[in-house]
């Protein structure tokens, strides 16, 4: 089936670069179609329409995933069988990458994943996707196709609606559950559609059933959103976080932190997670952490707990014990708390000083080795700090 253009736009530079260029040639060869055998589609058609930055370049075709990569080695190309059971390559031009996927529709899925078998039909595949946005289409030239009939008008105005019966789009992938809300975050706006938000609702207990890897990546995205503030609160109202309905969240709290970030530019995921709470442990029960992660999430709230004023001396002394960074969102973190204002200017500026004294030095001033070494460096440290690290090796060994 043909389908018509409902749009045009003038060509992205990501769509006319020579690697972009150079796999539609290879995948358009020999068609004589009136439709190209190949299209890109998804997130980079969607962000392209919304004038976003495009990271990754998804392309559908009818071919197959074997026929795919054959046209890339023989051109040689290196070209990665990612998920062949399920239609997608990869293929690597001049460093850059681009997955492309066989048009395919679901035999049978089970909430997690997709038994699927390839077809040539774009609106049968269209018809298998999460969101309207999701399934448009873009040939090289900037021809955009809306198999669906309404991805275009959904996008353009902010809905964010499924695919068909939202119900039915779930069960297929209770992960969706969480899709919607992160892309209403990032596209929507006003209410979310209601009848997409019941059958989220009535579906929110299988997401225990998904892999934590899942769910964080998900999860995490939602928190980066600049209206994730809203967001989590919708979705903690409709008892879509289960697992965290006992968590204090506060979103007047999480919307000061966003707009602090915001506005000195210093975005940080972990910062918004302490807002959820304090508990680094009952996250991680849903969650997964890198060590840094986990690393930062707790020096936040040690330094939280050390703070003892705004002082010039009190913003030092954290930023000597904690670095740079932490601080940094500890007093965004800490201005969002109380609503009040914080100047990081201190800590963007000021390069804390080293201690002056050594081990070796408490020694050789005559204490001897063993336990009392590390006791006089931590009391020599204190009173050093207490001084706005000023006094040098001499002055602070005079403190024996």
């Amino acid at each position: 089936m043909v389908m018509k253009a409902v749009h045009k736009i003038p060509p992205p530079p990501w769509m006319v670069a020579p690697e972009s260029v150079a796999v539609m040639d290879i995948l358009n060869e020999e068609s004589a179609n009136a439709l190209p055998q190949a299209l890109f589609v998804g997130g980079c058609v969607r962000n392209t329409l919304m004038n976003r930055i495009v990271d990754d370049i998804d392309i559908a075709t009818p071919l197959l995933p074997q026929e795919v990569m054959t046209r890339f080695e023989k051109r040689g190309f290196k070209v990665i069988p990612t998920g062949i059971d399920h239609g997608t390559v990869t293929a690597i031009i001049n460093k850059k990458t681009f997955e492309i996927t066989t048009l395919r529709r679901d035999l049978k899925t089970d909430g997690r994943h997709a038994t699927v078998i390839f077809t040539d039909g774009w609106k049968e595949d269209a018809a298998r996707r999460d969101f309207t946005m999701n399934t448009l289409l873009a040939n090289r030239d900037g021809h955009i196709f809306d198999p669906t009939g309404r991805g275009l008008e959904d996008l353009k105005a902010g809905h964010v609606m499924f695919v068909g019966d939202p119900a039915q789009r779930i069960a297929e992938d209770y992960l969706r559950i969480l899709r919607f809300f992160r892309f209403h975050a990032f596209y929507g706006t006003g209410t979310p559609d209601p009848q997409a938000l019941e059958a989220c609702k009535s579906a929110a207990q299988y997401i225990g059933s998904l892999s934590r890897e899942r769910v964080t990546q998900e999860f995490f995205k939602i928190m980066r959103a600049d209206n994730a503030a809203d967001v989590l609160k919708i979705m903690f109202k409709n008892n879509i976080l289960n697992k965290l309905s006992n968590v204090n969240y506060k979103p007047l709290i999480l919307a000061r932190l966003v707009e602090a970030q915001k506005k000195y530019g210093m975005y940080d995921l972990v910062a918004r997670l302490v807002v959820l709470t304090r508990d680094c442990e009952r996250l991680e029960q849903y969650l997964i952490f890198s060590n840094k992660q986990k690393k930062d999430f707790r020096l936040i709230i040690k330094a939280l707990d050390s703070m003892s004023g705004l002082s010039d001396k009190d913003i030092k002394r954290l930023v000597y014990h904690y670095g740079a960074e932490t601080i940094k969102q500890t007093l965004l973190y800490y201005s969002a708390l109380h609503n009040v204002t914080v100047d990081i200017g201190l800590v963007q500026n000021w390069q804390p000083p080293v201690f002056p004294v050594k081990g070796d030095d408490i020694m050789a001033a005559g204490i001897p080795a063993g336990p009392m070494i590390g006791a006089a460096l931590a009391r020599l440290e204190q009173w050093w700090i207490e001084n706005d690290m000023k006094p040098d090796k001499a002055a602070c060994l005079r403190q024996l």
